[in-house]
């Protein structure tokens, strides 16, 4: 109920903007509605494919497959696989829990679990044309690589500390 209230004040404070506005230049208004429209529709199809992808991968990758490949892997090297792996199977985090757990049940090193996750949430490798787009090159080459290396040093004292 407190969505519905929300979501009502929220469309009358921009009906409102839009009447007030409307009165004020109506030229500049309608130019800018025509970009908003355009831009809603090219960013949904992004998105719309983005969710496809995740879903494609969610139901080809199972997490007994992702985790037989990760557990063969050990130290640095499992960090780095798992830091790859992770950002691969992007997605909602509560999915990539069952697959963390299954690591663990089956022995895997809490560094490697580690990078799985913290990649799995931080770098976005199917994101990227969205966040490149939106965002800028520069800002997104430079904040996936301080990310993955990142994941790296973290796992590294993860894998210290437990």
């Amino acid at each position: 109920m407190q969505n519905l209230i929300m979501g009502l004040v929220l469309f009358v404070f921009t009906l409102s903007l839009y009447l007030f506005y409307f009165r004020k230049d109506k030229s500049k208004l309608s130019k800018a509605f025509k970009k908003s429209i355009k831009m809603f529709i090219q960013n949904s199809i992004r998105i719309f494919a983005i969710f496809v992808i995740i879903g494609l991968l969610e139901k080809f990758l199972s997490k007994e497959a992702v985790g037989n490949f990760l557990l063969k892997f050990s130290g640095l090297k499992g960090i780095i696989l798992g830091d790859l792996v992770g950002a691969i199977m992007m997605g909602p985090i509560a999915s990539g829990y069952p697959i963390a757990k299954y690591l663990f049940e089956h022995g895997a090193e809490v560094g490697v679990v580690s990078a799985f996750l913290l990649s799995w949430v931080m770098i976005g490798t199917i994101s990227i044309p969205l966040e490149y787009k939106d965002l800028g090159k520069r800002f997104t080459i430079t904040r996936n690589l301080l990310a993955f290396f990142s994941i790296i040093v973290l796992a590294l004292i993860m894998e210290v500390l437990l």
